[in-house]
């Protein structure tokens, strides 16, 4: 009889090094704030104004499919650390982004289209690599525990420069 080591097993059936074998997987929520709050309230303004010119069931029907269309995108961006990298989940499709890539980290004030959430809370990530992102422009999100979810980074990955202002 032959005793089967199972983390051998998995590791040779998937091709897993010890270190992917230990590594879990951190979730981060984006942050939710006033900025946000607020431009909910306004995307149901807009969208459910055209129901108080022409009040009928159908156009309270269309109106209720695009206010649901544009207000999926806030609740389907989410964060996680899996290993070494960076998974940004922005309508359900998630994008890896090395951690031992990321350069600097800091507070920015951009409107840039991203994912994320909070206009007042965002944060930008510099790659060392413009590869990362095929641009030489930062990657903006906004997680809402902002100290854990740097110092997360940083555990991973000293060499990352932290700025504190914008």
């Amino acid at each position: 009889e032959t005793e089967i080591n199972i983390n051998s097993f998995i590791r040779a059936t998937y091709m897993l090094s010890p270190k992917e074998m230990t590594s879990q997987t951190i979730k981060f929520k984006p942050a939710i704030d006033a900025s946000t709050w607020s431009l909910i309230a306004l995307i149901v303004a807009v969208c459910g104004w055209p129901l108080f010119l022409s009040p009928d069931w159908v156009t309270a029907l269309i109106l209720a499919a695009c206010i649901v269309i544009c207000i999926i995108p806030f609740f389907s961006i989410r964060y996680e650390v899996d290993g070494e990298d960076l998974v940004v989940y922005q309508f359900f499709k998630p994008s890896r982004f090395p951690i031992m890539k990321i350069g600097v980290i800091e507070p920015t004030k951009s409107l840039l289209s991203a994912p994320a959430t909070s206009l007042t809370r965002r944060i930008a990530i510099s790659f060392t690599d413009r590869k990362v992102l095929k641009s030489a422009m930062p990657i903006i999100i906004s997680p809402a525990d902002t100290g854990k979810f740097i110092n997360t980074f940083v555990s991973i990955n000293p060499e990352i420069k932290v700025k504190q202002t914008a």
